[in-house]
């Protein structure tokens, strides 16, 4: 039997350096019926001359060079010109390992309902050396984490067909990553299912590591400052999201709970609300302080 129809959804912008590694782990993917549908968002090196030689040379690969619009809009862009069964967000610079599209397909086949899949990660530098320190916890996804904190890395994601119509039908003004909106959209309307195995080696660039300084409260101030680098960004995908999905009270409710601890009484009422978490201990601990102080939304 022929196998299903999926696509892997790319968005470069000036990824030279990698571009060929990766597509040549994605052209190598066990599983066989797939297209790869890449939007250019108007690189100014090399990067369009790469994929039109590849979109020469393999029929699968579909090319669309098109105006910049930002990380966010072209995958949400690529989101829109998809309609296969499944579909993957994709970056421009990890190695994907052969057995990784597959093995989200066969975690969502069995799903009746939207769903979205995403996965641990082997952690590689950017000569693509495997890096001392890899995570390899077991995240429990949930609306209450999904509205403070994103497990799910857009590379690792595949949803099928009714999750990916329902994200297409309500597209976001404000959203702090693709990949965040789409975790939050999964966890109000379906299911989402976290692989603790890893199948993809991804680029950790040193400036985006978190946690690096030496020492407990060296760890603490990294945690904290990467927490409040999306205040008032937090905020805004919220407001987005209570704008564009509505009609589970709970979760609702939920929403404008957060939305409250900007202010008082609400940021005393939001340190004892255990329906809302961080996946880490220490974070959950110092995201509470930071709704406090005011300086997460």
């Amino acid at each position: 039997m022929e196998e299903t129809k999926v696509q892997i959804l790319m968005s470069t912008y000036n990824g030279e350096r990698f571009l060929r590694e990766q597509l040549e782990s994605l052209l190598h993917q066990s599983w066989k019926n797939l297209e790869i549908l890449i939007r250019d968002d108007g690189s100014n090196d090399r990067t369009p001359d790469i994929l039109q030689e590849y979109g020469a040379k393999y029929k699968q690969v579909k090319i669309f060079l098109e105006e910049n619009q930002g990380v966010n809009r072209s995958f949400f862009a690529l989101l829109e010109k998809s309609d296969a069964d499944y579909v993957a967000f994709c970056d421009q610079d990890d190695i994907w390992l052969e057995g990784k599209m597959e093995a989200g397909i066969r975690k969502l086949e069995g799903e009746q309902g939207p769903a979205l899949y995403c996965s641990n990660k082997i952690l590689v530098d950017s000569k693509g050396n495997l890096m001392e320190k890899q995570d390899r916890r077991t995240r429990i996804p949930g609306f209450g984490n999904a509205v403070v904190e994103c497990i799910c890395t857009g590379c690792t994601t595949v949803m099928n067909r009714k999750m990916a119509e329902i994200i297409k039908d309500r597209l976001p003004s404000h959203a702090i990553l693709h990949d965040w909106w789409c975790y939050l959209a999964a966890t109000y309307m379906g299911k989402v299912i976290f692989d603790e195995h890893a199948y993809i080696k991804y680029r950790q660039h040193e400036r985006n590591v978190v946690g690096a300084k030496a020492g407990f409260w060296g760890e603490v101030r990294a945690k904290a400052a990467y927490l409040r680098k999306n205040r008032g960004k937090l905020e805004a995908q919220l407001t987005d999201f209570a704008r564009l999905y509505h009609g589970d009270d709970k979760k609702d409710a939920l929403v404008r709970e957060v939305l409250a601890a900007k202010r008082f009484p609400g940021r005393i009422k939001i340190l004892f609300n255990r329906r809302i978490y961080r996946q880490s201990r220490l974070d959950g601990i110092i995201m509470r302080m930071l709704f406090l102080a005011g300086r997460m939304l």
